[in-house]
């Protein structure tokens, strides 16, 4: 089912910017993009700018006129649905409903059973999938694990496949090349039932990047025409760091992030029309100590809700978000603090899909213990954003009267009827202190890792029909083939 964050964007009146100052926003980023411009390092890419109107210069150097930005952003569409492996519809990308998933491509992981840090493998793809999948607060999977026991040409394919194996939520990817994503939409397609239908009931979404400052690699643009051609959907959204690969203040950063988005949107609406594109961009400050980029800082917070106010409100697109991630280095109370922080920030801002649950050490290391307690902070979060009802029933004046002075509700009908309602935690401790002490005194960790566990290994994801899965496989093969690897 959809979760929605019935407040709004703009959570209980909480808002960064009046109309006036969106406006402001958007006329600095087309001055940039005006005067200054973005390398466009792709001949294709770079001739339908040409005939567009953009004016090209030392080669790649691309100046986009006002109207020719503005033309394309209103043919981009206002609200993407992504649907599960069996084609129902997931997540509603649109208004303010918020969506949470995990995050993609860390090289190390925490070890469940030693705990250790260690080097990602294939199976911690399988197994963060298959905990996602398990979690009834994650909405959409991402990788987590970038394995480090297979063949680096071919791993974005090897890692797909053991996602859409342990999962049947919609899955946000990442391919290396035009060949990689080539080979992944082909196997989605055979999933699908055919390209026609994967189209209309997309059950995977694209990440794809610019280079900041102010450049579209020939990569990732021949990746955007593959997606567009396809009408598969995109999220489009640049990650610089402040004070290095983007001016220092926020607003600075703000503005060159958007022109990145914005010409690479309009890239996308030139290929095809309607192309489907997810518009947001995460931008921390270089920690100038430690020279450290972070992921949990107040100014990050501020980028991503700044997003979600120029996407929803004045370019009316879906919105990308980062949420339960920390620049801790374990699983720790710093990282329960920027976690909770970050699901709360996220959800009151109305951000749609909202990613890099279970992140540490600065978006370096998984922690299943993080997804797992990330998983309750966002239940609990949806509780506390849907607000008091107020119906009779709610208002309960005849139990009121009923009770009257000094009586007491334990045994009342209409505490037996609503008992429930309230949040329980599954995982957060509300015992005395007494059970827990007779329960071993487990930290919240020791509980998070136990379930984490419990989960990856009962848990029985929908399976793929065995001839689906032969062909998967057979193509990963193929791929491997090709790419000279035994």
């Amino acid at each position: 089912m959809p979760h929605s964050n019935p407040v709004g964007s703009m959570g209980f009146g909480l808002q960064l910017f009046d109309d006036s100052q969106l406006v402001e926003i958007h006329h600095a980023t087309l001055e940039v993009l005006r005067r200054t411009g973005v390398r466009v390092h792709h001949d294709g890419a770079i001739e339908l700018l040409d005939a567009a109107g953009c004016v090209i210069s030392d080669g790649n150097l691309v100046k986009f006129p006002a109207a020719v930005v503005e033309e394309a952003l209103g043919y981009a569409p206002s609200r993407i649905v992504l649907c599960g492996r069996d084609g129902g519809p997931r997540v509603h990308l649109e208004g303010s409903r918020t969506y949470f998933g995990t995050g993609s491509d860390l090289p190390n992981i925490f070890d469940l059973e030693t705990g250790e840090r260690r080097l990602s493998r294939l199976s911690d793809v399988a197994e963060t999938a298959r905990l996602a999948d398990s979690l009834p607060n994650l909405d959409f999977v991402m990788s987590m694990a970038l394995p480090s026991d297979v063949a680096p040409a071919t791993s974005d394919r090897h890692s797909f496949l053991t996602m859409i194996e342990n999962t049947s939520k919609p899955v946000v990817f990442t391919a290396w090349d035009e060949t990689g994503l080539a080979d992944i939409i082909a196997m989605a397609e055979a999933v699908a039932g055919g390209a026609e239908q994967l189209s209309l009931e997309p059950f995977l979404l694209a990440y794809l990047e610019p280079s900041s400052p102010l450049q579209h690699s020939k990569t990732v643009l021949a990746k955007m025409m593959i997606m567009a051609d396809k009408r598969l959907p995109f999220v489009y959204a640049p990650g610089p760091v402040e004070g290095a690969s983007a001016p220092v203040t926020s607003a600075g950063s703000l503005v060159m992030a958007n022109a990145e988005i914005l010409s690479g949107i309009t890239i996308a609406q030139l290929c095809r029309r309607g192309t489907p594109v997810v518009y947001g961009s995460g931008s921390g400050p270089l920690d100038m100590r430690t020279t450290v980029a972070t992921y949990s800082s107040p100014e990050f917070m501020l980028h991503c809700r700044a997003f979600a106010e120029l996407g929803q409100r004045f370019y009316h697109l879906p919105t990308w978000g980062f949420s339960g991630c920390t620049d801790s280095k374990v699983p720790d109370a710093q990282a329960g603090a920027d976690s909770a922080l970050w699901i709360l920030w996220t959800a009151l801002s109305g951000n749609n899909l909202v990613h890099d649950i279970g992140y540490v050490e600065s978006g370096m290391t998984c922690s299943h213990e993080m997804i797992v307690m990330c998983d309750e902070i966002i239940s609990f979060v949806r509780r506390l954003t849907g607000g008091i009802e107020l119906s009779a029933e709610a208002l309960a004046l005849e139990t009121i009267d009923e009770v009257g002075p000094g009586g007491d509700y334990l045994t009342t009908e209409h505490t037996l009827r609503h008992y429930k309602d309230c949040w329980y935690p599954r995982l957060f401790d509300r015992f005395s202190h007494r059970s827990w002490a007779e329960a071993g005194s487990p930290s919240i960790v020791d509980t998070a890792r136990a379930a984490a566990r419990k989960a990856i290994s009962t848990h029985v994801p929908d399976p793929l029909p065995e001839a689906t899965l032969e062909t998967l496989r057979a193509m990963v093969v193929a791929a491997d083939d090709r790419a000279g690897i035994r």
